[in-house]
C-alpha cells in the first residue's frame, strides 16, 4: 500500500513540474480555469459537461506526455539532431491537434450569446465579483509570464 501511495507523490511531483517549469501548461491551465468558472452561466447537458472534463483532461495529458518525450529525448540527444527533433516537434504537434480540438469544443458550447450577455449582466450587477474576476485574470496573466523553473541539466537552446 505503501508503494501504491509513494505512486501518487511521484504523479504529483511529475504535474507541479510540468506547471512549474512549462509556459504551455500554464496557458493550457489559465482556459481551464475560465471555461470551468463559466459553467455554471451555461445550461449544458451531462454529456457537453463530460466533453468539456475530456478535452481538458487530454490538453493537458498532451501537454504532460510533450514535456516527459522533451525530457528523454534531451537525455538521449543532448546534441542537435534530426531525428530528435522530428520527434519533439512531433509531440508539440500532438499537444497543438489536441488544443484545436478542445477549442472547438469550446467555440460550439461557449458561444452563446444568451449565456455571454447573461455572464456580463451579472458581472454588471457585481462589482465585487467583477473585481475578483479581473484580479483572478491579473493573477494568471503574472503567472503565466513568471520564470519557468529551470531543470536541471536540461538544454533548452532552440532546434535549427
Amino acid at each position: 500500500m505503501k508503494r501504491f501511495l509513494r505512486g501518487f507523490g511521484f504523479a504529483a511531483k511529475g504535474i507541479a513540474s510540468c506547471i512549474l517549469g512549462e509556459r504551455n501548461m500554464r496557458v493550457h491551465l489559465c482556459a481551464a480555469f475560465y471555461v470551468l468558472l463559466l459553467m455554471p452561466f451555461y445550461d449544458f447537458t451531462r454529456g457537453e459537461k463530460l466533453a468539456v472534463f475530456i478535452v481538458i483532461g487530454m490538453v493537458t495529458g498532451a501537454e504532460a506526455f510533450n514535456t516527459a518525450l522533451e525530457a528523454v529525448v534531451d537525455l538521449v540527444s543532448p546534441e542537435h539532431n534530426a531525428l530528435a527533433g522530428l520527434a519533439k516537434d512531433a509531440a508539440a504537434g500532438a499537444v497543438l491537434l489536441t488544443a484545436f480540438a478542445a477549442a472547438a469544443v469550446g467555440v460550439t458550447l461557449y458561444f452563446d450569446a444568451a449565456a455571454i450577455r447573461g455572464i456580463a449582466e451579472y458581472l454588471g450587477g457585481h462589482m465585487l465579483m467583477l473585481a475578483v474576476f479581473v484580479l483572478s485574470c491579473i493573477c494568471w496573466i503574472g503567472f503565466i509570464c513568471a520564470p519557468l523553473k529551470k531543470k536541471k541539466g536540461v538544454n533548452r537552446e532552440i532546434r535549427k
